[in-house]
């Protein structure tokens, strides 16, 4: 009763004086103006129609953690903080500049609303602190067109893979099409695909949290099998570090490489590049590389986090704000209907069927899938999300030097452990949501 009384309460204290709007800032990151569009339109616009208590202010900005972070050391800055993920967002929190949202989360259902596993992402030392704007995964992508002509079935293991890769080969298609070119980072996604798809969830888990170290053989295993395909030529055909999405976008779409595994935010891609050939696509969860992983197994990464500034001028609108946004189911299906991949709010409120004829169904059937497995345990930990940032920046950077034959697996696995070690020491580490 007196929790009840507290969030009553606390609701009614936040209710604004009549006719006195308040504005609400949010910093959001670069977004092409189309996609500037979309959020306004499907979002900004709607919210400050729906009522006249708060008025919500986006500004786009492309150099967003570097002003960011200036703001919130300077006891200024917005008063929705939006970040690039949970390793981005700890800092904050650990140096005070983040508010606690329990209060808010108590009063608005949204411990309820959330899937548990992200309500603990968001969490540090008992009191939440951030909500996912967005969560996303890795999958595998093929060109169904080119499937269907050669009776080539999606594998389902590593066996299947590999003598899908080989027949490909023979026929003059790229394996899978990919590419860093313009865009390093994109590094740590096969790294975090073949870690999750080949030690499995229960050996990545002990290693996020310090009970097995990262250069234990299992993980080991997981760059050489990465390193031989990469050799082979599979990853871009030879091409890797000179293909960029759009060069490998097109290879897929025009039957030139049949496979990619690549994030989820990978959906709004194909869409553009195979309507313009008119050739079909497909997606299925990435194979099991060992018997270690679990299948369908989805590694699960955060896109963004969303807070509310320790010194905001309004943390009650930023609240009703994001209140707004994980509770109208209309706002989130345009949302993922214009952008996908890219706003799929993980929420226990949203299923294949909210999205109607919306979004493509490929799209509705991961949304659901995907929000399946991680209601029953069955995801994985992404690089981006999961690891600290300097463990990060090392295996962008580490990954290279093993395909170029500079380092061993082994000594890139024992420079991740000693990094990794360091920083758990730290307390550098993003949580780990237990299993």
């Amino acid at each position: 009763m007196g929790a009840l009384l507290l969030a009553l309460a606390l609701v009614i204290s936040w209710a604004p004086l009549a006719g006195a709007q308040e504005t609400v800032t949010w910093w959001y990151e670069n977004a092409t103006p189309d996609q500037e569009r979309i959020v306004r339109t499907n979002f900004v616009d709607r919210f400050n129609r729906s009522q006249s208590d708060y008025r919500l202010e986006i500004r786009f900005d492309p150099n967003l953690e570097n002003t960011l972070r200036t703001a919130l050391l300077a006891g200024t800055g917005p008063d929705i903080v939006m970040t690039h993920g949970i390793a981005y967002a700890l800092p904050y929190i650990q140096n005070g500049h983040l508010l606690p949202l329990d209060g808010y989360a108590e009063a608005y259902g949204w411990y309820d609303r959330f899937l548990p596993v992200m309500v603990q992402l968001g969490s540090y030392n008992g009191h939440l602190y951030l909500l996912p704007k967005s969560y996303e995964s890795m999958v595998l992508f093929y060109n169904k067109t080119l499937f269907d002509k050669h009776g080539w079935k999606p594998p389902t293991n590593r066996a299947e893979l590999e003598a899908l890769a080989e027949a490909m080969e023979a026929q003059g298609i790229i394996p899978f099409a990919t590419g860093n070119a313009g865009f390093r980072v994109a590094n740590e996604q096969p790294v975090s695909a073949f870690l999750n798809h080949y030690a499995g969830a229960e050996n990545m888990y002990k290693a996020l949290t310090g009970q097995l170290p990262w250069n234990a053989p299992v993980f080991v295993e997981a760059i050489e099998l990465l390193n031989e395909y990469y050799q082979k030529g599979w990853l871009g055909g030879g091409n890797y570090f000179s293909l960029t999405y759009e060069d490998y976008c097109t290879l897929l779409a025009t039957g030139r490489a049949g496979m990619t595994i690549n994030g989820t935010w990978a959906f709004q891609w194909m869409t553009d590049f195979f309507g313009q050939t008119g050739q079909e696509w497909d997606w299925v969860p990435i194979p099991a590389l060992s018997e270690h992983a679990g299948y369908p197994f989805y590694d699960l990464g955060i896109g963004a986090t969303l807070s509310i500034n320790k010194a905001a001028k309004n943390p009650d609108g930023a609240a009703v704000v994001l209140d707004v946004l994980s509770a109208d189911k209309e706002i989130i299906t345009d949302l993922n209907r214009d952008w996908p991949g890219d706003w799929i709010v993980p929420v226990h409120t949203l299923d294949a069927k909210d999205f109607g004829d919306k979004t493509d169904p490929r799209y509705a059937r991961y949304v659901e899938e995907v929000a399946d497995a991680v209601a029953a345990g069955n995801y994985g930990y992404t690089v981006w999300t999961f690891f600290p940032p300097r463990t990060e920046s090392y295996i962008i950077e580490g990954i290279e030097q093993v395909w170029l034959g500079q380092i061993t697996p082994q000594q890139f696995m024992d420079r991740v452990n000693q990094i990794f070690q360091e920083e758990l020491q730290a307390g550098a580490v993003p949580p780990t949501p237990a299993r």
